[in-house]
């Protein structure tokens, strides 16, 4: 996809891989939306890029569900959509709070699910666009202490390789960014935590050499250029390809069985 001029929403934008990537959009070319909790970050992102933001909390059902609308309506129109904001757990599920759980599968799958739905609305009509999910390597292997951040990794992932089915021929683009731990807030705070369960197996998939930190410019940059060329994955560090393969060999069956089926664009009947 042509980034110059390209109008790309982020979400979860304030920082880290949100703002490194809503910054090297803006370096191409394109016009940036950043989207997040906190005005005063949101703020100075934006104007740093000489570009837009609109404060929403994605764990409000209503915010998420007038989102896309107003980016449009500032926009003008969308090519690109991010769904970058996301939340972690570093207990065991049975520790884990229960309104913890439900925050984390508002904003990571239920948030992710309805604005890539949404959007899709203003993208089908005009026969192009892309969208940018951003998952973990821990969507494709268990994590002890991460199980319901694993868990809606994994959800993000496999939903967007069923939707990948349904949108073939229409235009559509998708990318799954699927990268190892960054050098970010987050990982900082699984790092900092005290929490000896969440940090047993962390100790241990260091000692294997399994958590090698990722620069966020490596993780941004890999991520811009699988929009420019239309890249369906981004895994990164390579270390982690077999996992990846592995766990996506059984959407690419189905995918290989469906070759030839023609599937009803039942959206074109729920639009007019």
């Amino acid at each position: 996809m042509e980034l110059d001029g390209a109008r790309v929403v982020v979400t979860g934008g304030s920082d880290g891989i949100g703002a490194g990537l809503a910054a090297a959009f803006a370096e191409r070319g394109a016009h940036v939306m950043v989207v997040a909790r906190t005005e005063h970050k949101l703020r100075a992102v934006a104007d740093r890029l000489v570009g837009d933001h609109l404060v929403a909390d994605l764990t409000d059902a209503d915010d998420v569900d007038t989102l896309v609308a107003r980016c449009v309506d500032r926009l003008g129109h969308v090519d690109i959509w991010v769904n970058n904001a996301g939340v972690e757990t570093n207990q065991s599920l049975a520790a884990t709070p229960r309104d913890d759980i439900r925050a984390l599968v508002r904003l990571n799958v239920e948030a992710a699910f309805l604005l890539t739905r949404d959007v899709l609305d203003h993208m089908l009509p005009r026969g192009s666009g892309h969208i940018v999910q951003m998952a973990s390597v821990a969507g494709a292997v268990p994590f002890p202490g991460l199980t319901a951040y694993a868990g809606s990794k994994a959800a993000l992932t496999h939903f967007t390789e069923s939707l990948r089915l349904e949108l073939k021929g229409t235009g559509i683009g998708l990318t799954v960014v699927s990268p190892g731990p960054v050098e970010t807030a987050m990982w900082d705070r699984l790092e900092d935590a005290d929490n000896d369960f969440a940090m047993v197996g962390l100790r241990r998939f260091k000692h294997l050499g399994f958590l090698p930190k990722l620069d966020v410019g490596r993780v941004v940059d890999a991520t811009v250029g699988a929009v420019e060329r239309d890249r369906r994955f981004v895994r990164l560090p390579r270390r982690y390809t077999g996992y990846h393969l592995l766990s996506n060999a059984p959407r690419r069956l189905v995918e290989a069985a469906l070759i030839g089926t023609r599937f009803p664009r039942d959206w074109e009947e729920t639009s007019s």
